[in-house]
């Protein structure tokens, strides 16, 4: 089955600072994340076309801000 990487908008943290990032587990997929107080997180999913890649995150998190399928 095809892989989609798929970014989701989340609401920005107070803390939120772009010149000083917090690495720690992603928000979204629970994996290592360079910066967990942004708005923007990105992860693999599975689907058959990028319409279902997106609507499977629209499910889950509501804004989708771009979808690629890498495989």
């Amino acid at each position: 089955m095809p892989q989609f990487i798929v970014t989701v908008k989340l609401h920005r943290l107070p803390e939120h600072d772009p010149r000083s990032k917090k690495t720690g587990p992603c928000p979204v997929s629970g994996g290592n994340c360079t910066d967990v107080t942004g708005e923007h997180h990105s992860y693999l999913q599975e689907a058959v076309t990028s319409d279902d890649a997106a609507r499977i995150a629209r499910e889950q998190w509501t804004h989708v801000t771009r979808v690629e399928q890498v495989s």
